[in-house]
């Protein structure tokens, strides 16, 4: 949970409800993992509540995507959503006046684990 710069709260929920299938026209499945369609879920609602507009956020996660690539990590779809991630929480800390400490401990609570690298990562 976090507060708005107009002291809304945002609160995001494990317990989400999500198509149980969302295939692209090449049969393929737009998301391998129920997190990655929630990022881009929160990403939107986010946009839709005037945190920050498309275009920040395409700004933000060009970038992001950039220094992955730089960085030589995979182009592929799970390195994608976990710039996804990484853009949300850049976005967030900056726009949303969220501590990413306070994001970690919202992570601990829905029950997240994160990584070595410090991501969150699925539980199960």
């Amino acid at each position: 949970m976090g507060i708005l710069s107009d002291g809304g709260v945002i609160v995001v929920s494990s317990q989400s409800a999500l198509p149980s299938s969302l295939v692209a026209a090449d049969d393929e499945p737009w998301f391998a993992k129920p997190w990655q369609a929630q990022a881009l879920a929160i990403a939107d609602s986010l946009m839709a509540n005037g945190v920050f507009s498309a275009s920040i956020w395409s700004e933000t996660l060009g970038q992001t995507l950039e220094q992955s690539k730089a960085q030589g990590n995979a182009d592929d779809q799970e390195n994608y959503y976990r710039c996804v991630l990484t853009a949300l929480e850049a976005l967030l800390a900056k726009r949303a006046s969220i501590d990413l400490g306070d994001l970690d401990e919202v992570c601990r609570t829905l029950g997240i684990e994160s990584d070595t690298h410090g991501r969150a990562s699925e539980a199960r």
